[in-house]
């Protein structure tokens, strides 16, 4: 599978040296393999309606489909703890991956991407935990890996987490073999730490929607400290985003176009909880004044107060008008060119019939004579 050869893996069962577990040829083997079929023609495909297959996951307004758990486990020995993670694995129905060494660790970590990795922290003597860890976090794709230390228990006063925190894990689990812990753990791990994660992966759908907008866009704190401005804000502003980054709105020059107490009337709506929109000024890095059709919306978070808010500027300049001016002249044009093609049918006929007339007439000369 890509892996070194100490790693044998399959959707539901570890396989070691080659050995399947004692229930790998049970009827719950084939619940987690990955059905396709091929839809009727004409209709979208589905996720499978096998309830273990995929998780859904509810994201604000965005519904999202978790696959089944991918676990890592990196244990140099196969002892009751490792064995008690693979069994709790087993039940949870999450597909699990063993590593002896921290080169197949990484080699199998590279192809899977695994939303859990479980590390072996007790014996520095096999490998280098911390090392090992570092290692995971500067692959690209670890960013949301959730990595967890199995430490000794403590004999005497316990050590603080700061060096694991450091090393880039995100938890530690306190050595117990028992199967139920190591389950238990697994779940809490699952809708805790995982789950948040994974939500997280999906906000880069939302900062790719907001890099592609057309209309600049601003994020400020409650206190109206900026937060984010996207690559169309300093196109049409003409700011790099290091320079508004951590500054208060204050402290951008504001143009003298707007009247006196629209900033006052802004900020009243605003922190009521109540949408504004309309026509305001805002002054571009180079001095120059832009009409904009502002949209500002405050954003209620924790404890129902309002914790951001998000400003929507579309420009209404020079730029627009001649758009407009353009499209009215294109139009004026095409009316001109159908009402030019008009006349000259209108003139053929007319040619026409002057000619039959002065045909008619000297025929009629030529019978008279």
């Amino acid at each position: 599978m890509g892996c070194a050869s100490s790693i044998h893996i399959s959707d539901r069962v570890v396989y070691h040296s080659g050995k399947e577990s004692e229930d790998s040829h049970s009827p719950q083997q084939t619940n987690a393999t990955q059905h396709q079929g091929n839809p009727a023609s004409g209709l979208p495909l589905k996720p499978h309606s096998c309830k273990t297959t995929l998780t859904e996951v509810q994201f604000g307004p965005m519904k999202l489909f978790k696959d089944p758990l991918q676990v890592l486990l990196v244990f140099a020995k196969e002892d009751s703890q490792s064995n008690g993670f693979c069994w709790a694995c087993e039940k949870a129905n999450y597909r699990c991956s063993l590593a002896h060494t921290p080169e197949s660790a990484l080699e199998c970590f590279s192809e899977k991407h695994h939303d859990l990795v479980i590390v072996d922290h007790r014996h520095s003597r096999h490998f280098d935990a911390e090392a090992l860890c570092r290692s995971i976090r500067a692959v690209n794709s670890s960013e949301n890996t959730v990595i967890v230390a199995v430490v000794k228990r403590p004999d005497r006063e316990e050590a603080s987490v700061m060096p694991l925190i450091n090393a880039g894990f995100n938890r530690r689990y306190v050595e117990n073999a028992n199967m139920m812990a190591c389950y238990n753990e697994l779940l809490q791990l699952e809708h805790g730490e995982v789950r948040a994660q994974f939500k997280l992966r999906a906000c880069n759908a939302i900062f790719t929607a907001l890099e592609q907008s057309q209309d600049a866009i601003e994020i400020t704190s409650e206190d109206q400290v900026i937060q984010y401005v996207n690559p169309a804000y300093e196109t049409i502003m003409g700011y790099q985003q290091g320079e508004l980054l951590g500054k208060e709105i204050i402290e951008v020059p504001k143009s003298e176009k707007n009247k006196p107490d629209l900033l006052e009337t802004i900020n009243t709506c605003i922190r009521k909880g109540k949408e504004w929109q309309g026509i305001y000024y805002a002054k571009k890095k180079n001095g120059d004044n832009i009409q904009q059709n502002v949209k500002i919306t405050p954003v209620i978070g924790q404890g129902g107060k309002i914790r951001h808010y998000v400003s929507i500027n579309r420009p209404l300049n020079d730029n627009n008008k001649s758009e407009k001016s353009s499209e009215r002249v294109q139009a004026e044009s095409q009316t001109d060119i159908q009402s030019s093609k008009h006349k000259d049918r209108r003139k053929g006929s007319l040619d026409v019939r002057s000619t039959t007339s002065r045909g008619s007439d000297g025929s009629s000369q030529r019978r008279h004579s």
